[in-house]
């Protein structure tokens, strides 16, 4: 078994499809990775009810884009796409079981909690997940996962599993905790997205989505340059958090 005291990644991102980092994180991954920190992802869907692309094909524009974004690794579970749910035990120890295995210091969910049904239940389930993964009495089944080879390896896993802080993606008319100054990884984000062409381009062969239409990726750019603006930089990313930072110094990064 792992040191429990040692955290075996510095932020987990988890969502409920291949994506759904992308948009609503992008930017951010791309900025902490270059700082040297270990992000990971977990896709909680295969995304089998898409519109568009068969499971393995967007699992291949999840790999690309986890390269683009220097991602330390990635994951996928195989809830059941549209049924995100949590209340569903086996849904809650499948992710307390990533959640010891990785051993994220901070776990954000990822995109905002808006619309889709799963974007709305991923923020209750990967709640309840933190908190029962602290449990050493309960010995959930892991379930079935699926690993990029592109990534770092998992490690061995904890009896029990205590992350720092839970956050989720800002909605357009929340209130950010903190906003990220993405400007510097903005052209990753863009070419994340963008390893995504069976969900964002449109072609004769693929069904006309929301997603797919051009003025779906021009509002995830006017989203950024309202957080950008608001921070003062040209683009960024907003979280949301209950937890207030315990500090013993003024800190460097300016406040607005």
């Amino acid at each position: 078994m792992s040191d429990e005291r040692t955290p075996g990644c510095d932020l987990l991102v988890i969502s409920p499809h291949t994506d759904d980092l992308e948009i609503g994180l992008g930017g951010t991954v791309a900025l902490l990775a270059d700082k040297g920190r270990s992000v990971w992802g977990l896709d909680l869907t295969r995304g089998e009810l898409g519109s568009n692309a068969t499971v393995q094909e967007r699992w291949r524009e999840a790999a690309a884009a986890s390269t683009v974004l220097g991602l330390a690794g990635r994951l996928q579970l195989e809830f059941p796409d549209g049924f995100v749910d949590s209340r569903d035990r086996s849904q809650v120890g499948q992710v307390a079981a990533v959640l010891r295995r990785l051993r994220p210091r901070r776990v954000v969910t990822a995109p905002d909690p808006v619309r889709h049904p799963d974007h709305v239940e991923t923020p209750a389930l990967v709640r309840r997940a933190c908190f029962m993964a602290r449990l050493r009495a309960w010995r959930p089944d892991p379930g079935p996962c699926l690993v990029w080879d592109g990534g770092q390896d998992l490690g061995a896993a904890a009896e029990a599993w205590e992350i720092e802080t839970l956050l989720q993606v800002c909605p357009d008319q929340g209130a950010p905790s903190l906003i990220f100054d993405i400007g510097p990884a903005w052209e990753r984000k863009v070419q994340a997205l963008a390893c995504y062409a069976s969900q964002f381009k449109r072609g004769q062969d693929r069904r006309d989505t929301a997603i797919n239409d051009p003025a779906f990726l021009e509002r995830i750019t006017r989203r950024a340059r309202v957080w950008g603006r608001r921070a003062g930089v040209a683009y960024g990313e907003a979280l949301q958090t209950e937890a207030v930072p315990v500090v013993d110094d003024l800190p460097p990064e300016k406040w607005l």
